[in-house]
């Protein structure tokens, strides 16, 4: 779980400026864990992307990194 936190928070990190502003927590129920992710007013139209595409790569490697350890991993955008 602690790889995943970590993973996530370097991605989000990466992709803003205002990287004190990134707030990532997350929920487990059973063997799904759900991030909600929310950064600086502004912002977030780095994180989703192009028609979502960004997002959509953020999801698709937290879930290939969720795999290792059998999770179904979910990541919410929070605005």
């Amino acid at each position: 779980m602690e790889r995943l936190e970590s993973l996530i928070n370097f991605i989000i990190k990466e992709l803003v400026e205002t990287k004190e502003s990134v707030n990532i927590t997350y929920e487990i129920l059973d063997s799904n864990v759900t991030f909600k992710v929310s950064v600086a007013k502004g912002e977030m139209g780095k994180i989703i992307g192009k028609n979502g595409l960004t997002a959509s790569a953020i999801r698709g490697v937290m879930q290939a990194a969720g795999v290792k350890d059998k999770l179904n991993v979910n990541v919410e955008f929070l605005d």
